[in-house]
């Protein structure tokens, strides 16, 4: 059976372990599908599927407008992500720091090198904690000696 991106909200809000909002918003053009927030600690994800690996390069269909909205969010302080599902076999967490590179529709090495998560195949518990943990603390934090 072949995923769709509502399969895939609603897979990801039963599998995350925080709050999440699906968010259909006409009028904020490229604001992401997805709030969520755990602790006070909040951001936006936006959600692509692709049914399958289409060519050399990956194409997800992100748009232009989404990846200026993920800049100037960023600019601004805050956090967003792009979640990319290819059917049942991938998942992948690009940063939106890194939006306009997804757009430009990157070969699979430079994608991969841009995921600060990914798995492929099927998701089990462990691989669901650490996704979640990537969401909620991208960066590692700098410990000052």
């Amino acid at each position: 059976k072949i995923m769709s991106e509502k399969q895939f909200w609603k897979h990801l809000r039963e599998n995350l372990p925080f709050k999440t909002y699906r968010v259909e918003n006409k009028v904020m053009i490229g604001m992401p599908d997805v709030h969520y927030i755990n602790k006070g600690n909040s951001g936006w994800i936006e959600l692509k599927y692709m049914p399958s690996w289409k060519s050399k390069r990956v194409s997800t269909g992100y748009q232009l407008h989404q990846a200026l909205w993920a800049k100037e969010h960023i600019k601004h302080g805050g956090t967003n992500w792009i979640m990319v599902r290819v059917d049942r076999e991938f998942i992948g967490l690009i940063h939106g720091k890194n939006s306009v590179e997804l757009y430009n529709r990157p070969t699979m090495r430079d994608f991969l090198d841009m995921c600060m998560f990914y798995k492929r195949g099927k998701m089990d518990k462990d691989n669901w904690a650490e996704l979640s943990h990537t969401i909620l603390h991208p960066f590692p934090s700098k410990i000052l000696v």
